[in-house]
Formats: structure tokens, sequence, C-alpha cells
């Protein structure tokens, strides 16, 4: 069968990029990528602006002629190629308004708090420590709202993995795998249940393997700071070399002197 398109951008360490995937996993359906895809370069030349003009990654090019730049919206549109029965998507009114409002739930409020909480620390973003407390604090709580939904729920929507389970298992990848600690999952018990039961899926599996946090990542010097570190060494390993020349010349004015 051919590839209903290519979804475009790195392959890895990117979880926007999984969420399409994911989902071509569970449905059988062949999709396209570009494992040799270089970050900050080929989605800067001009014939990928032209197409995509903010130059944001992972993109979508169909076969028909498709274009796309949303992952979340990618992802519904690789489900959407099963036919109107598609078992991720709603089968009624009722569950395509659920399965959105989760959708909707982990792209605006979700997502911008763990970005908020790790991309300073990652390096992506200058580390400003009460702009970073305050996203942890946002963080947290949407987890605990996201714990209360799941406490009586194995999916987000009806009894079966939808479009919406794999959005959101996706996003939160980067917090369960870069900070969350085994102490931080106690709090979000079904969150983490939820989590786990996801990724642990063969269609999850075949695109990314998940190692759970075990130490949170930590702040990343700045420019300026990681200057300051290094003329700091420098000048300490200087010392050592200083030391025997003045302790040399205190035993010369010592035998001056008698």
């Amino acid at each position: 069968m051919a590839p209903i398109g290519t979804i475009i951008g790195p392959t890895t360490n990117n979880t926007r990029n999984y969420k399409a995937r994911i989902v071509a996993q569970f449905l059988g359906i062949n999709l396209a990528t570009t494992p040799n895809f270089v970050m900050n370069v080929d989605n800067r030349k001009d014939e990928f602006l032209a197409k995509y003009p903010s130059g944001k990654v992972p993109v979508f090019e169909g076969a028909n002629g498709l274009n796309l730049t949303d992952s979340s919206a990618i992802a519904y549109y690789v489900a959407s190629q099963a036919g109107s029965n598609s078992p991720l998507l709603g089968q009624t009114a009722e569950e395509t308004a659920e399965i959105l409002q989760y959708l909707f739930f982990a792209e605006a409020d979700l997502m911008p708090a763990i970005a908020g909480t790790l991309y300073s620390l990652q390096g992506y973003i200058p580390y400003i420590k009460p702009a970073q407390q305050y996203s942890e604090t946002q963080c947290f709580r949407f987890l605990g709202v996201l714990d209360a939904i799941l406490l009586n729920k194995t999916f987000l929507v009806g009894e079966r993995i939808t479009i919406a389970d794999v959005v959101l298992a996706c996003d939160l990848m980067t917090v369960y795998m870069a900070y969350l600690t085994s102490e931080d999952r106690k709090k979000f018990r079904n969150v983490t249940r939820y989590f786990k039961t996801m990724v642990s899926q063969p269609a999850f599996k075949a695109v990314i393997e998940v190692t759970l946090c075990v130490e949170r990542v930590k702040p990343q010097p700045s420019a300026k700071d990681a200057k300051k570190a290094e003329k700091a060494e420098k000048k300490a390993e200087k010392k050592p070399a200083e030391q025997p020349k003045k302790a040399e010349k205190k035993a010369k004015e010592v035998e001056e002197e008698e």
C-alpha cells in the first residue's frame, strides 16, 4: 500500500512527530517519514518556508496534495484515513465532542504548562526561576485535574483508545521522561497508571520506547554563566602552579635574612 503522505520533521526526540506515526501504527496505515531531517536547517530552507511559513515541525504533505502543520491535526487526519468508522475517532457527535475536548485540554492547558516547566531547564529558553516555578505549579494543577478525571476511567472517551489518548499520552511523555520522579508520580497515580497503559501498547512501542524519569533535569547554565565558570576554572588551574613560586621566593628571603 502506498503511503498516504509524509510526516516531515525529526523522527527522534520529538513527541509531536510521534502522534501521527503512532496513529498509523494502530490503524495499519502507511505513513512515510524523514529520518535524515536536520532541525533548524531543513525547516529554514526557502522551499520549506514557501509551503510552511511558520517553520515549525512536524508538517504533513499528503499524497493528494494536502499540507498540514499542527501535530494533532495531522494525527486526526491520519486517523480519518481508516474511514468514517475509524476506531480512533468518535462514533457519535457526543464522542467526537469529548475527543475534541481532551485534544484542546492537552494542547491549550497541559502542554504549555509542561513546556514552561521543562524548556528553560533543558536550555531551549532562558531560565528564570519564578517563571519556571509558576509553570510547574500550573503543570501539577493540570495533572491533578487529569488524575481526577481518570479515577474511574481506563481511557478518556468510552472503553477504547481514541485519538485523544494518543495525543495526550504523547504530550505527557516529556514530563514523565524528564521531570516526574517516582515520588512525583505517586501524587498522580491515576495519570501514571493511564500513561503506562498507553505507552505499553504495541503501536507506541513501534515508535518510541519510554523510560520513566529517575532524576529531574537540572537547569542548564546560560552562556554568560558558562563563560564565568570557564574563567573560574582556568583561574583555579593557575593557582597550584603559582604556589611553588611563592614558596621558593619566601625561602630565598629567609636565606638572605640569615
